[in-house]
Parts: C-alpha cells; sequence; structure tokens
C-alpha cells in the first residue's frame, strides 16, 4: 500500500512545480505526518525531493530531475483510466477504485473515452465477480480458503486451498492455488465452488512453478476431431469471434462453411446445441454420431411418459 502512495506522490510531484503537505495529505487520504514521513523515504531512495518552509511553502521536485514534467499526457491517463477501468468491471478492489479516483481528481479528465467497456448485468456475473472480489483479499493476506468443488461430472470434494492468483480467461473466472488435500498446484473455476469460506488461518507463500500455472488453447484429456458445418449468416458473429475469420468460406444463399477443431465431448456439443437450428455439422462422422446420442438424450427427457 505504501509503494503504491509513494508512487502516487512521485506522479502528484511531477505535475505541480509545488504542493502543500496538506494538500498531498488530502488527495492520497493520509495524515501530514505520513506525507512527511513518505517524503523523507522518497528522498533517502536518492530522489530530488525537497521541502521549504513558509506561508508559500510545501513540497516539490528540484527543477534539474531528468524525468521531464509532462511524461505523462493526457492521452497517456486516458489509456491509464481506460485500462483500469476495463479491470474495474471485472473486479474492484479498494485499491483499483482509489486508484481510478487519484488519476481522475489529480488530472481533471473527464469521464469520456473513445473505449467504452460495460459490465455484464447478469445476477451469477455479479455473484462471481463477488466472489473473486473476496479471494483478491485473502491472496493479499495470505488466508487460506475452503470450499465445496465440483469436477467436470458433477462429482463434489471439499477443498481447502493457499490462493496465489486470479485469472479471467474466455468469459470465466478462475483461482490458481495449492490444494492441500492434492499436494499440488491446482486450477479452480469459480463457477464450479460452493460453500466459500475464508479462514482465518494464515499460509506461508510458496514458490510459484509458472510454467505449470500458464493457460494453454488446448483442450486437455480430450478427442480432438475436426468438423465441417454449414451455419446461416445471422451465427456469423459467433464463429468470427471464437474461431476467426480464417475458419469461415462465404456460401452464395446466405450461409457460410465452417472448419473447427473441437473436444469430441459433452462441452463442444452444448456449444453446437446452443446455435439451435442456424447450424448443420457436414462432416465428422465420429463427432457427428456423438452429437446425435446427446441430442437423442435431451430429446428423452421430454418426451410425454
Amino acid at each position: 500500500m505504501r509503494i503504491s502512495r509513494l508512487i502516487n506522490i512521485m506522479l502528484i510531484l511531477l505535475r505541480k512545480e509545488l504542493i502543500s503537505a496538506r494538500e498531498l495529505a488530502t488527495l492520497l487520504e493520509v495524515t501530514e505526518r505520513t506525507i512527511y514521513r513518505d517524503v523523507e523515504a522518497l528522498s533517502m531512495a536518492g530522489l530530488p525531493v525537497y521541502t521549504t518552509r513558509g506561508r508559500n511553502g510545501g513540497i516539490g521536485l528540484l527543477p534539474n530531475y531528468k524525468i521531464a514534467q509532462n511524461f505523462l499526457t493526457a492521452s497517456d491517463v486516458r489509456n491509464l483510466l481506460t485500462a483500469l477501468s476495463s479491470v474495474q468491471t471485472l473486479i474492484e478492489t479498494p485499491e483499483i477504485k482509489a486508484t481510478v479516483q487519484k488519476l481522475q481528481a489529480m488530472y481533471g479528465t473527464d469521464e469520456f473515452t473513445e473505449l467504452l467497456i460495460q459490465d455484464v448485468n447478469w445476477q451469477g456475473a455479479a455473484e462471481i465477480k463477488a466472489l473473486a472480489q473476496q479471494f483478491s483479499q485473502a491472496i493479499k493476506q495470505h488466508q487460506l480458503v475452503e470450499f465445496m468443488y465440483s469436477d467436470r461430472n458433477g462429482k463434489l470434494s471439499q477443498r481447502q486451498v493457499e490462493p496465489y492468483r486470479l485469472a479471467y480467461k474466455g468469459d470465466r473466472w478462475y483461482l490458481q492455488g495449492y490444494s492441500v488435500e492434492r499436494q499440488d498446484f491446482r486450477t479452480f473455476r469459480l463457477a464450479r465452488m460452493e460453500s466459500v469460506q475464508v479462514l482465518t488461518a494464515e499460509f506461508v507463500p510458496r514458490s510459484l512453478p509458472m510454467a505449470q500455472l500458464v493457460f494453454s488453447n488446448k483442450f486437455p484429456h480430450a478427442e480432438l476431431t475436426t468438423i465441417t458445418v454449414r451455419a446461416a449468416n445471422s451465427v456469423r458473429d459467433v464463429f468470427a469471434e471464437r474461431y476467426g475469420s480464417t475458419a469461415i468460406k462465404q456460401l452464395t444463399d446466405g450461409h457460410f462453411a465452417a472448419t473447427l477443431t473441437l473436444p469430441n465431448n459433452e462441452s463442444a456439443y452444448r456449444f453446437i446445441l446452443s446455435l439451435g437450428n442456424k447450424v448443420k455439422i457436414m462432416s465428422g462422422a465420429a463427432f457427428r454420431s456423438g452429437f446425435k446420442t446427446y441430442l437423442a438424450q435431451v430429446n428423452q427427457l421430454y418426451r410425454d411418459n
């Protein structure tokens, strides 16, 4: 927290020739005594910070300091605010919120940006976001977390985890941490958690196996197959976003063809089914057979007894 405050002090001093300790304390929501301690720390670190007494005195940087006073342009600040705002739609920690407010206050930026990012207004998304914020605090405070976890087959098991990192990929939140039960690092999807508790017990952080925690675009433990589908132009955007325009070949009858590599499992069947009667599997015998079996199972649920 103090490092963030010291950086903010430097940002302010680079924009202002002189500022009073009282004004700095108000901006950063601390006491004047804290400000003077921070100034002393910056000076001891070799930064040319000085203070002057008197009615027109204050805190400033020596004029021969190498970094230009305008090293952050208005465009730079807008870009920083846009990046922080996009993170804020996913997870709003007190630190992120405070940084956004301080940048807006210090640089006098308006609320308009060329890039508008809005949060998904689903109740489930709001709950996942709140859970992510809860884990964020547990990570900072090195607190163990406990929850019931459902695997891909729906089987529940109790887990106790040392949380180390939150990850957001493909519209899904994940927690990466050390599983006490498995004695190894694991990645957990937040939507599969139930009865989450942050424990008072703290843990000593371990060295992280970064290679093990990298997300892969591959489908682990799944048989991959290549299929070709014929789809209506009304769902072209779905394929363009997921697979890129190079996977699409435009046809002349209001349809297009797409060649996809998918896991031959229920997850892929659900994706195809979500497109309803807009898509037909044209090739990929094994996948087509599995999909038809899946359709029959779904149809069985709605048959009159």
